[in-house]
């Protein structure tokens, strides 16, 4: 039994994610690595610091606690992550608050008496816990044993996943404990799919094609509207006539929002992807009408 893990963030009274009010969980940790990631400080399964540049008032307090030289104020970044031991000294003395721990560790009692504060208003509104993250069936363990713990207490369970796991041992210890599904599909042609994720998407199809199947779960496929990769008139037209084929009738749309673009810098990252703009009105209309087959909600 796994008994602790990671996770980038706690939100709780979410609306967005799965019906009602819900506690949202950010797991750590995910095997794709797309370029254009909103959480890039979920993708690493390990704790990491992050550093606020805004925050940082170059006092100097943390090189003085700094036992492995890692601190550089010439570097863009600040730490040298091939030094850092991940110690936390600089943390605990940085007025500021500039720098912080990536990552918190919660066993599963933890988590639970955080989730059961809410109990209440997941019954009064329908809702309920969403995990997402990075992506939560990477901790595919520890998840099975937080579900079974969610079910005892009645309480509505969604997975938001990426779609690139293990199906028999999902099926087996996985499945009959959740209520929702919400599964991305990307894109469509497996070498781009490899190229802007950094894994092909064969594993993803079939997994969803067979889970589509089974009749006793909620599925909901969500398409990123990522500008120039996942938007493309032809990637979107492959995903339309695939979900077609399929006789899938409701979809999510999920517009592009580049306020994500502040964050990998914060942990030592160079983004590959810096598009700045929001999705326009001429391409949302164009978006729309491709997809005009399925339900969707508005954007």
């Amino acid at each position: 039994m796994t008994d602790k893990t990671l996770l980038v963030d706690i939100k709780r009274n979410a609306l967005d994610d799965g019906p009602g009010i819900r506690t949202l969980l950010f797991f750590k940790g995910c095997p794709l690595s797309c370029v254009w990631c909103q959480n890039p400080e979920a993708k690493s399964p390990f704790k990491e610091i992050s550093f606020n540049k805004d925050s940082c008032s170059e006092c100097g307090t943390c090189l003085k606690v700094c036992n492995q030289d890692a601190i550089d104020f010439s570097n863009k970044y600040r730490i040298d992550r091939s030094l850092c031991d991940l110690c936390g000294n600089c943390i605990e003395v940085c007025p500021n608050y500039a720098l912080e721990f990536v990552g918190q560790e919660y066993s599963i009692k933890e988590l639970l008496e955080i989730i059961l504060k809410d109990r209440i208003f997941y019954k009064n509104s329908g809702g309920g816990v969403t995990f997402s993250g990075g992506e939560p069936l990477y901790h595919i363990d520890y998840i099975k044993e937080l579900v079974k713990e969610l079910k005892k207490e009645d309480i509505h369970v969604c997975i938001e996943t990426c779609g690139y796991y293990t199906r028999d041992k999902f099926y087996e210890i996985i499945l009959p404990y959740i209520d929702l599904i919400y599964f991305d599909l990307k894109i469509y042609n497996p070498k781009l799919h490899a190229r802007y994720c950094k894994v092909s998407n064969e594993r993803i199809l079939e997994n969803f094609e067979d889970i589509l199947k089974n009749k006793s779960i909620e599925l909901l496929p969500r398409i990123p509207l990522i500008p120039n990769i996942t938007d493309t008139e032809e990637n979107l037209n492959n995903l339309a006539n695939y979900l077609k084929s399929l006789k899938v009738k409701k979809i999510e749309l999920l517009p592009y929002n580049p306020l994500w673009l502040s964050k990998p810098e914060r942990i030592g990252i160079k983004p590959s992807y810096n598009y700045t703009e929001w999705l326009t009105k001429k391409k949302k209309k164009e978006i729309k009408e491709i997809f005009s087959d399925f339900k969707f909600k508005d954007f």
